[in-house]
């Protein structure tokens, strides 16, 4: 089922390069902290390493423990159980339309939430090498979502729809992995590349077959437009990068 969501007024943003700090609100960024660091100097680095460093595997590799937050909370759901589900997902890229000679944009329209679990995206080597995370907050409560299954938290989401005047975006490389917070509203994966290429990720969540529990939907409509006016601004310079 999905809901839609009149938006009359333009959201634009600007998407920015994709860091934990940034993207606090919404879940975690995973990526090699210290790539300068081989796990044979780790004695040597060890004081200048992230608290959650520790050499492994008889000194051949450095393992950061506790990277993302995994949350599994189906016990709140009607159904009561998931199991935890791995899959892969194959992008294709997405086309871009021009804005001006320094920048082009991304169009939302449509936005998903999987409320009761974490989802991770974890990039594997393929032919495009970077993508745009895009994520919203969560409105108070109303008539429209109260029908929808949600677990209860002071640190989640909560109930609503997305807040679009909320709206925030990222550019991430293919050496970032991304977790969604559970019930964080954000855009089916945007991949970046030339036409043709494709960014595969390998994602983990937890899920129980039933359709509203593992993801709910929005999309979005602006009166008198074939498009609706909810968009991404991505600067060329930073696609350049990737």
């Amino acid at each position: 089922m999905t809901i839609t969501i009149q938006v009359n007024s333009e959201i634009k943003v600007t998407a920015l390069p994709l860091t934990q700090d940034a993207f606090h609100p919404y879940g975690n960024v995973i990526n090699n902290p210290r790539p300068d660091i081989h796990p044979s100097t780790f004695s040597s680095h060890a004081s200048s390493l992230p608290s959650n460093a520790v050499s492994a595997n008889q000194g051949h590799a450095i393992q950061y423990r506790n990277v993302s937050k995994i949350r599994n909370l189906y016990d709140q759901s009607p159904s009561g159980k998931a199991d935890a589900a791995m899959s892969m997902f194959v992008c294709s890229a997405r086309e871009l339309s021009s804005v001006s000679d320094t920048q082009d944009k991304f169009t939302v329209r449509i936005l998903e939430r999987h409320p009761f679990t974490t989802q991770t995206f974890a990039p594997v080597s393929s032919s495009a090498t970077g993508y745009l995370v895009i994520v919203a907050p969560s409105l108070p409560p109303s008539e429209a979502d109260k029908h929808l299954p949600v677990p209860m938290g002071s640190d989640l989401p909560g109930r609503g729809l997305p807040d679009v005047s909320g709206l925030r975006a990222f550019v991430a490389t293919d050496a970032q992995a991304v977790t969604y917070g559970a019930g964080t509203w954000h855009a089916p994966m945007v991949a970046l590349g030339p036409p043709g290429t494709t960014l595969d990720f390998v994602v983990s969540q937890f899920m129980s077959g039933v359709a509203v529990e593992d993801c709910q939907l929005v999309d979005f409509e602006t009166r008198g437009r074939e498009e609706p006016s909810v968009e991404v601004a991505v600067p060329r310079a930073r696609l350049e990068k990737l």
